[in-house]
């Protein structure tokens, strides 16, 4: 039987992956946040809730497992140009290195202005 570690007070706490973005602007997300409270933030619902929690977007599993597969939709078409537009970001010299973290940055924008477009359309869907 192998006898387990106590752990060390003096143990470094580690963390494993960066945080998530809600935890990241934590602050800035109670000043200026995208969505509304008590108002769900999928754009074709948009009903009205009572949050049952205060960090609460959704207003049912529905809608919230609709959103987290939006999310990982634009998140998964977003991360090889996010990842190369950032590998290649301070490059001076390769060309062809500047060309394609370009590339990655152009596609980048034009990703993130179809979602937005992409939101807003379902969300005249449902007359906003």
């Amino acid at each position: 039987m192998t006898l387990l570690l106590t752990p060390s007070a003096n143990a470094v706490a580690r963390q494993v992956e960066p945080e998530s973005f809600r935890d990241f602007a934590h602050q800035e997300l109670e000043v200026c946040a995208p969505w509304q409270a008590g108002i769900c933030f999928r754009p074709e619902c948009g009903a009205e809730f009572v949050p049952s929690r205060q960090w609460q977007i959704y207003c049912c599993q529905a809608c919230e497992r609709a959103g987290v597969a939006e999310l990982r939709k634009w998140g998964h078409r977003m991360a090889l140009s996010a990842l190369v537009w950032r590998m290649g970001k301070y490059n001076r010299e390769d060309e062809g290195v500047i060309n394609l973290t370009r590339a990655a940055r152009r596609h980048l924008t034009q990703l993130q202005s179809a979602w937005v477009a992409d939101r807003s359309a379902r969300a005249a869907e449902r007359g906003l």
